[in-house]
């Protein structure tokens, strides 16, 4: 957009704020029990977990009052604002996107700021790719506009490049090497193909491209072509954009390839108390970094077809062949490639905003998602940061309106996710102290909204609180309740996948939500400093992924029309968080923690015996047995002590006590030590998958050892793992004790 369109934007917002202010009275003067939704009908639950009865019935009331206050007319015009520009972390439009953000917090209310941060990012400068055999064709063409969509002609869109790619020149033969997972080049290795000092070419999907990356690395390939295969996100799936929300054959997705599963944020950050000349020979050398070491670049399939019409070799199996109009070879050659990226790594200031709606007491609920993007970035993350803001300007208003949190509620909206969850874990990692003594839980929306399917990932003791919520919110296209429309339904996004069965033989079961991998920004506050986490969103068809084609005509063609959907998300949300901030005692369900710590036992019993392995002299797990059964046997009767408490007349002292008691049960679950090889990440119940990225692995210390076959570690991760779970139970216990009125914790 231009600046006066800019300005348009924004005066849109202001206008709408004035509208909703001028309507406010009249929403929050409704009767308690006035239709909650567009629909003007909902069941009310039979009681309000967390709530003594005497405060129940006011929570009640003004969630029905905090559910009428979202716009879709606000949440357009935000996202048109936030779309107006490329903002790409570190430069001075994701700068004004900050300000603009800060000041909505503020006239919302909230006490904002901005908390700025030097860290390293990566720039491209000239990008080279052509097919040198067997004829010369110039490639990694830039995407193409599409007529009647004009942010995709915008010359300050940043072109396609891989951050974190060192700069180097390499000349190779191509091998194609499917998703790039290890059983892929296992299978190359049974054909007698080998991507050593050759170019490895790898369509995305199925894990964190930094993974791809980094297994390339490992098998000695000079450098890595990433590609969007039209069988993954493309045509195969249904029609382009702009017919449809599918990518376009130009299209490429952006990416950082930074080593995040061994640790993410500044690259640099290990490094603290060295001397500038050692930091710049590690950053030249990248060594003990989590930076790869071999040239990256995404292509789109339109110039990825290029190459691989020209391989020959080995066909591979049946489930290697993609969607590009012909049979796949895995070379090598005679296709072969010359590729030239010209990067840099630069000290950049990067711009978290913090704003805090105040409530009685210094405790900390949380709510955030990124503000930055590769572009435009209407779904990721804008969606996720309009969805925020209408949270914030709807509690702001009830705030004047006379409602109080008992907890204080802090919005983040971080800089320089894309990157590698930069802003967050540098706010993370700086406020640590504070995290332990005062956050009890973290809401995360990063691509909050590309369609109409509800779903998520959570920490197994708030998995409960989010299924209530969808409970209790209507779909704006059925007028079922979100949940009803949840059930049997697999969703998945960027190689996750999130199953939520209704049924099993008949029976109804609780629907299931994911453990919490990594790929956004709850990862610093979960997996490294063991707060109770939560990441939701509304899925749907998306193909344009962090592309130039991710921009708000996107969104008012695909994703989400009338924005409608962006309104359920904040409502959902909405209800989280204030059912967090203001219970008696926060509802976090351990009695379904523990019962998923048994069953995922069993899958780890059976893991063992799959590798051959009967003697318990190699690896026992009779202790994490003992200590789950005691970790289960404690959170039930946490359970119970807290709903006896609820019941009569707790003092509000002992109810504190009792919710910092239960939040920190998360923390306890941490390894003090970390995990082996990669101590940032802590949290003994699940990480992201050293070969996945993004998909969590449940007990990973332990798990990912069997799968390695190395014992010693595995034990040591087996003892991690039990000592973990006597720590959290015994936490339980004490929260038990003081429900229970005994002295003392």
């Amino acid at each position: 957009m231009k600046l006066r369109q800019i300005s348009v934007a924004r005066s849109m917002v202001r206008s709408f704020a004035f509208v909703a202010a001028s309507t406010l009275a009249a929403a929050l003067a409704l009767p308690a029990a006035f239709p909650r939704g567009e629909q003007g009908e909902r069941a009310e639950p039979a009681s309000l977990r967390g709530f003594s009865a005497a405060h129940a019935e006011a929570e009640q009331q003004w969630e029905s009052k905090y559910v009428q206050l979202p716009t879709t007319a606000r949440a357009e015009a935000t996202l048109r604002r936030l779309t107006s520009e490329p903002h790409l972390a570190g430069t001075e439009a994701s700068k004004r996107v900050a300000e603009y953000l800060r000041d909505e917090y503020a006239s919302a209310g909230l006490e904002a700021e901005i908390v700025p941060y030097n860290v390293v990012l990566s720039y491209p400068g000239e990008i080279l790719l052509e097919r040198t055999a067997p004829t010369l064709m110039r490639l990694a063409r830039p995407e193409e506009p599409l007529p009647g969509d004009p942010a995709t002609a915008d010359k300050r869109s940043v072109e396609a490049f891989s951050a974190y790619s060192p700069a180097a020149e390499v000349t190779g033969e191509v091998v194609y090497v499917n998703y790039g997972l290890p059983e892929d080049y296992e299978r190359l290795d049974e054909m007698g193909v080998s991507v050593r000092g050759r170019i490895a070419l790898i369509r995305y999907g199925q894990c964190f491209r930094g993974v791809k990356v980094h297994l390339a690395e490992a098998n000695g390939a000079a450098a890595v072509l990433l590609y969007s295969d039209p069988a993954d996100d493309g045509f195969r799936e249904g029609d382009p954009y702009p017919q449809g929300p599918w990518r376009p054959e130009s299209g490429i997705e952006r990416g950082s390839v930074q080593y995040t599963f061994l640790y993410p944020g500044n690259p640099i950050a290990p490094l603290r108390g060295m001397t500038n000349a050692e930091i710049s020979q590690r950053l030249d050398t990248r060594a003990g970094l989590n930076l790869p070491r071999i040239p990256t670049l995404p292509i789109s399939w339109r110039d990825a077809a290029q190459l691989m019409e020209n391989l020959h070799g080995a066909k591979p199996p049946r489930e290697w062949q993609g969607g590009m109009p012909m049979p796949y070879h895995t070379g090598p050659g005679p296709a072969e490639a010359h590729l030239k990226v010209a990067m840099s790594l630069e000290t950049r200031t990067i711009y978290d905003v913090i704003a805090r709606l105040p409530g009685e007491t210094n405790d900390w609920v949380l709510a955030g998602n990124h503000h930055d993007a590769w572009v435009f970035g209407a779904a990721d993350p804008g969606s996720g940061t309009a969805v925020l803001l209408e949270m914030a300007r709807s509690l702001g208003a009830l705030k004047r309106a006379g409602w109080t949190p008992r907890r204080t509620i802090v919005f983040c909206s971080w800089d320089a996710e894309e990157f590698g969850l930069v802003g967050s874990t540098a706010w993370v990692e700086q406020h640590m102290n504070e995290l332990s003594r005062n956050a009890l839980a973290y809401l995360n929306m990063d691509v909050a909204v590309i369609g109409e399917r509800f779903g998520g990932a959570a920490t197994p003791s708030l998995r409960e609180l989010v299924r209530d919520a969808a409970r209790e919110t209507p779909d704006p296209r059925t007028g079922r309740t979100v949940y009803d429309r949840w059930k049997e339904r697999v969703e998945h996004f960027g190689g996750m996948e999130r199953s939520s069965s209704a049924q099993r033989g008949g029976a109804q079961v609780t629907l299931r939500m994911s453990a919490l991998g990594s790929g956004s920004d709850y990862s610093a506050f979960y997996q490294h400093a063991g707060i109770p986490s939560m990441d939701i969103s509304a899925a749907g068809d998306y193909g344009v992924y962090h592309s130039i084609y991710d921009d708000f005509d996107w969104m008012k063609r695909q994703g989400d029309p009338e924005f409608t959907y962006h309104v359920m998300m904040a409502r959902i949300a909405g209800r989280i968080v204030m059912r967090l901030a203001d219970a008696d005692v926060p509802a976090f369900d351990y009695t379904e923690y523990a019962t998923e710590i048994q069953r995922l036992l069993v899958d780890l019993r059976n893991s063992v015996r799959a590798a051959g392995v009967h003697d318990g002299r190699v690896l026992d797990l009779r202790g994490i047995g003992t200590a789950a059964n005691e970790f289960q046997a404690a959170a039930r009767e946490a359970g119970e002590a807290v709903q006896v408490m609820l019941a009569g007349a707790a003092d509000r002292q002992r109810a504190e006590t009792v919710t910092h008691l239960l939040a920190s049960v998360e923390a306890a679950m941490l390894s003090p030590s970390g995990l082996s090889g990669r101590p940032w990440y802590r949290h003994t119940f699940s990480a992201p998958g050293i070969n996945a990225g993004y998909a969590a692995v449940v007990f990973p210390g332990v798990r990912e050892a069997i799968e390695r076959r190395d014992w010693p570690t595995a034990r040591l991760e087996a003892e991690a793992l039990r000592e973990a779970l006597e720590r959290a139970a015994e936490r339980l216990r004490q929260a038990a004790r003081v429900a229970a009125g005994h002295n003392g914790a």
